[in-house]
């Protein structure tokens, strides 16, 4: 069963099954306060109503759904073991937000005692965890995954092809990257960037490709649907992900699905996979080591980034494929259910 608080009541098709969903309500016009009351209030609802039909609770993000159950666990009216999943490392992440809710401390001491296992899929998130007093969880490491599809055929790159997709905000880091593409040499090999995505700062990013001069070397095209991206990988040469800070990007590993080679920031995450072997690997929110990295890229032999491209793709196969990362937390999970 799924629940959240923007399904409808009913089931969803997932492949050969139907998932029943379920509602949390949330009342939006009362502010925070009002919004964390009701969906602690729709938690208790769900709890009350499914007591003894669940074995164990996976939690996206150490959000309002953990902060409620460990309350309520707290207050004995739950019994049900999660496996929490926190989603971003640094930055507004989930450590932060747990910061800003008024008594977090005692909101931190209760995901601590009853929250019964931590999945890290970014490595920093442990240290932010260990900063708030949360460190009694059993903690694992099973990343992101994806469904594989036949390896895309590539030739060596004349033109280099970069590509990003995602969500335009400041998160991504965007910003940082035109500087550093605008800072470039020119006696580098031919490249462009095409950009897919939208977002609250595609405006301001479309002015500063004009101020920087960046307009012919880089394009920002609107999001596409998600059957339409392993086409536009294929299409590429590279991938760019120039992120402030991440959990553990997905687009990222669908490009190295793809074959792609990955210029990253090192945030925690896809960094820990892609390494030298898969890509290029930078400091994040450094608009100089982004350059530095860019160039390395940009200067290696095309045979380089075919051997980079090669790698990722067998990465991917071994470590990031849904299968092995499927099974993993579902081992995680039957272990805490046979445990209560």
């Amino acid at each position: 069963m799924v629940a959240g608080h923007a399904l409808p009541e009913g089931s969803v098709a997932v492949g050969r099954n139907r998932v029943p969903t379920r509602r949390i309500k949330v009342w939006r016009g009362l502010g925070r306060a009002g919004r964390a009351a009701s969906y602690f209030l729709s938690i208790l609802g769900l709890v009350l109503s499914l007591r003894d039909k669940v074995d164990v609770v996976y939690c996206r993000g150490l959000g309002d759904a953990v902060v409620s159950i460990a309350v309520l666990k707290s207050l004995r009216l739950c019994r049900w073991p999660v496996l929490a999943c926190p989603i971003n490392a640094r930055g507004s992440g989930d450590v932060s937000y747990i910061r800003s809710i008024p008594g977090w401390r005692w909101i931190a001491r209760r995901i601590d005692r009853h929250i019964e296992a931590i999945n890290l899929i970014n490595g920093l998130v442990e240290e932010e965890l260990d900063s708030i007093g949360i460190r009694s969880p059993e903690i694992s490491r099973v990343p992101n995954g994806i469904a594989l599809s036949a390896p895309v055929e590539r030739g060596a790159p004349g033109l280099r092809r970069l590509v990003w997709t995602g969500r335009l905000e400041k998160q991504k880091g965007l910003d940082l990257l035109f500087i550093a593409l605008a800072a470039l040499p020119s006696r580098l090999p031919e490249w462009r960037l095409r950009l897919y995505g939208d977002g609250p700062l595609k405006q301001e990013l479309v002015s500063q490709l004009k101020s920087l001069g960046l307009r012919d070397l880089v394009t920002i095209h609107d999001s596409v649907p998600r059957e339409a991206v392993r086409g536009l990988l294929a299409d590429s040469d590279a991938f760019v992900l120039p992120s402030r800070y991440e959990g553990m990007s997905n687009s990222a590993i669908e490009a190295m699905e793809a074959g792609l080679p990955v210029i990253c920031t090192r945030c925690g995450g896809i960094d820990d996979f892609v390494g030298s072997a898969a890509g290029w690997v930078c400091e994040p929110d450094s608009v100089e080591s982004l350059r530095l990295a860019l160039e390395r890229a940009l200067l290696a032999p095309p045979s380089d980034w075919l051997e980079k491209g090669v790698n990722a793709r067998r990465i991917v196969e071994r470590h990031l494929s849904i299968a092995t990362t499927a099974g993993g937390n579902l081992a995680i999970m039957r272990r805490l259910a046979a445990g209560c």
